[in-house]
């Protein structure tokens, strides 16, 4: 399967590359004649093929529109909700720009950064590849060094880790306290979270003071399947009977949104004290069981939908720089984040920030988005 830019390539530029082929002369061998042959696709009586015109996209700064994407999320719902959060999930090539000419100078995205609330990094100290996986010391201090630049500009910092041993759990805490960050320690990859964990069995570092801001925060609980737990009153009321102070979750139990009571039965912990309860929301693809998925919707229609996801045919990259995604996620009455504040949330994660990798193509597609396996070697 194609994995560079070559992969989402829409139907158009490949009727443009047929345009501008030469014909066919009367003397070359045509297909089915003696001895044609085709070599690796092409004809070799043609020659070397024409160049193809890049379309005016291949100029797009991806990562600098997956910035101003956010911002102007983030401004909309300011707009509409002066207090509404703003967090982004898997930030690290997003709070720095890298100079054209050397990619190792780098400067704050200091705009990016002054229109978010919070940031989420996966997998810090381990759950790399695979669940329990310790993460190399390299790749460990590389994320560190993107945290410490948040912390400096004084954003607080989630982190979310894949483990399942207590001495391996109990181990992330001391070291997430001792870098002034909150983790949560989860045992499967994040699709698949549909309970609280089992341990410890009690929130680390539990609160029992009124949670009103990001900076309150001291644990979080991260669910990405409400209907696992039964009915919308059934999942509501036993999230309620634990006391973290930040619960996020998917805002769909099935195909329902979850109801405003259920949104706001959330919002307290056991003790009776008031926490914050975000929504997840990815802006890196659609997914065809969500919402706003259309009858007749398909991979270029509308011209948005890209290529599906390596392994997972329902859900697709987005061209999200594009005015119709952006008009999906935001800016009307029937957008998500409008949709998301009605319903009662205190704010939302961005997730499918790595998406302008695959626009990008510099990387393998597969292997940048394969599902985390549950252990080493899976």
């Amino acid at each position: 399967m194609p994995t560079t830019k070559t992969a989402l390539k829409s139907i158009s530029v490949i009727l443009m590359a047929l345009a501008f082929a030469p014909p066919l002369s009367a003397q070359q061998p045509q297909p089915g004649d003696p001895g044609y042959v085709r070599v690796q696709g092409t004809d070799p009586g043609l020659g070397a093929p024409p160049p193809i015109i890049a379309p005016a996209r291949d100029l797009i700064d991806y990562r600098e529109e997956m910035r101003t994407f956010i911002q102007k999320i983030s401004s909309y719902a300011r707009q509409q909700k002066r207090n509404f959060y703003v967090a982004v999930r898997d930030p690290e090539e997003l709070i720095i720009k890298r100079d054209l000419q050397d990619e190792n100078i780098v400067s704050p995205a200091r705009t990016f950064m002054r229109s978010v609330d919070a940031l989420m990094y996966d997998n810090v100290f381990v759950g790399y590849k695979a669940v329990d996986q310790a993460t190399p010391t390299e790749v460990r201090q590389q994320i560190l060094s993107s945290i410490d630049r948040a912390k400096r500009s004084g954003l607080p910092v989630l982190t979310l880790e894949f483990a399942t041993k207590p001495a391996d759990i109990d181990r992330v805490y001391r070291s997430a306290e001792q870098r002034g960050v909150v983790a949560a320690v989860v045992p499967r990859p994040t699709d698949d979270l549909t309970d609280v964990p089992d341990y410890p069995r009690r929130p680390n570092d539990e609160n029992p003071n009124n949670v009103l801001s990001l900076d309150d925060v001291k644990n979080f609980l991260y669910l990405s399947d409400p209907a696992a737990m039964g009915r919308q009153d059934q999942f509501a009321l036993k999230i309620h009977d634990t006391n973290f102070d930040l619960v996020i979750v998917d805002p769909f139990s099935g195909r329902d949104p979850l109801t405003k009571q259920a949104v706001e039965t959330l919002k307290y912990k056991k003790l009776g004290a008031r926490r914050l309860v975000f929504a997840r929301m990815d802006i890196g693809s659609a997914a065809s069981y969500r919402y706003y998925w259309q009858p007749g919707w398909a991979e270029g229609s509308p011209g948005f939908i890209s290529a599906p996801f390596p392994g997972n045919p329902d859900r697709y990259f987005v061209e999200y720089w594009t005015p119709g995604w952006q008009q999906v996620i935001f800016g009307n009455e029937s957008s998500f984040i409008y949709g998301l504040i009605r319903q009662g949330y205190d704010g939302v994660l961005l997730e499918g920030m790595r998406s302008y990798l695959a626009f990008e193509g510099n990387v393998e597609i597969e292997q940048e988005f394969a599902p985390l396996p549950l252990k080493p070697g899976d």
